[in-house]
């Protein structure tokens, strides 16, 4: 039974004495307090008695896993009322126990408890079982077998009624037991010297062999398989022909065909035909390399001509939209908030002013009256910043056609990355 104006208080402070415990529960309005301390544990419980459950039950929810002196207490209801021990019922336990023996004595003994015939089977009825046979001496090995149980109890009753032990012994040592009665047969006696001393060993052979006439296991006759016949092989006889044995020639099968050699043509030819011929061939090279050098004036004359990059080669040059986000390079890709001015990176190591400059220059215009041209390109070829630019533009809207057209620009093997760049300083 739980008392509902009995509280149980434990992990109170060990720095707290008996008193300073009472006086602590008194003031949350207990009436009656027992402090119940171990010396071993050196722990205490308290029992704290209330005037009402509803008392109590406030008291509980108040101290409940509240920390004092940095304890936390543990408040619960007693299972007792304040000075009123558990009462054993040992008498109860005991007229129980007795019950329970009595209902298992008649079960054990009754003629059938089921049907409640609780007094034991007459005497004078007995069980009629069939005779034993070679079956059910199979079958009953068989359980023995299966049901370790079984086999158990039946080693118990053998044990009770005295049988021998129905164990068999192990094959080493019924060899070692065989042994010394084997040897003692085979030792010949010794030949007898007279009639008399013939005939008393005669008599005593015979009683010892009485006495000493054991049975010896024969040795089991295994059955061996019968050898299947099986026909052998006849190799068959090859007749060997006449015309294989002879050797004949390649020249006999083959027909001879002339080989011809290859021969060495000599041609005379005069001092003034190679001469000639040199002098043309050295006119046609002279021919070819002045035409090769016009070729190449003409180009670099057209590059010096083109300082602007044309839109067929920003577009044959850029890589599509739909092919960014293959490159890591273009990874999490963000143009950022328009300005006039363009940051660059990802520019190769070989990139020099000027290739920007051929790029760039394509966007420059000309300001207009009062105001300033901010167009500038600066490119970081050390420390840190290198391999990174930045192009100063006119105005937000050619910055952003700018950004548009040379974003993804292959220039030197590797695509350029343009993004607007955060601030774009104020020249003075």
């Amino acid at each position: 039974m739980m008392c509902e104006d009995v509280l149980k208080i434990k992990n109170l402070p060990k720095e707290l004495t008996d008193a300073e415990k009472k006086d602590f529960l008194k003031h949350f309005g207990a009436s009656k307090v027992k402090v119940i301390t171990s010396k071993a544990q050196q722990k205490s419980v308290v029992f704290a008695k209330f005037d009402s459950k509803e008392v109590a039950r406030e008291v509980l929810f108040r101290l409940h896993q509240t920390y004092i002196l940095k304890n936390r207490l543990c408040v619960e209801y007693a299972d007792h009322d304040i000075g009123l021990p558990k009462i054993k019922k040992v008498e109860q336990a005991n007229s129980s126990n007795k019950e329970h023996f009595k209902s298992f004595i008649t079960k054990l003994n009754s003629f059938n408890h089921s049907v409640e015939f609780h007094q034991p089977p007459p005497p004078h009825l007995k069980y009629i079982y069939p005779k034993a046979n070679r079956p059910t001496i199979n079958n009953i090995g068989h359980a023995l077998a299966t049901v370790p149980k079984f086999y158990t109890q039946v080693l118990h009753l053998m044990n009770k009624m005295n049988l021998p032990p129905p164990f068999a012994l192990q094959e080493p040592l019924r060899q070692q037991a065989t042994k010394p009665q084997v040897q003692q047969r085979n030792i010949n006696p010794p030949q007898p010297k007279s009639q008399e001393s013939s005939s008393e060993s005669e008599l005593e052979s015979d009683e010892d062999s009485k006495q000493h006439k054991e049975i010896i296991p024969q040795k089991r006759v295994l059955h061996q398989k019968k050898s299947v016949k099986r026909p052998k092989f006849i190799k068959p006889n090859i007749v060997v022909s006449a015309s294989t044995t002879k050797h004949e020639k390649t020249e006999d099968i083959f027909e001879k065909t002339d080989v011809q050699t290859q021969r060495k043509i000599e041609l005379k030819v005069s001092a003034t035909a190679l001469e000639t011929k040199v002098h043309e061939q050295i006119e046609q090279t002279n021919a070819l390399q002045s035409h090769v050098d016009e070729a190449e004036e003409q180009s670099n004359n057209t590059k010096s001509d083109k300082t602007i990059i044309t839109v067929e080669e920003l577009t044959a040059n850029q890589i599509s939209a739909k092919d960014l986000d293959v490159l890591p390079v273009f990874k999490n890709y963000h143009p950022g908030p328009p300005t006039c001015r363009l940051y660059i990176k990802n520019i190769a190591k070989s990139v020099e002013l000027k290739d920007l400059e051929y790029i760039y220059h394509r966007y420059k215009t000309e300001a207009s009256e009062g105001k300033v041209n901010n167009f500038e390109i600066r490119l970081m070829q050390e420390g840190r910043m290198k391999g990174q630019a930045f192009v100063t533009l006119n105005s937000v809207e050619i910055a952003q056609k700018a950004l548009k057209e040379t974003n993804a620009y292959i220039l030197k093997d590797k695509p350029l990355v343009v993004v607007f760049a955060r601030t774009a300083p104020s020249k003075k």
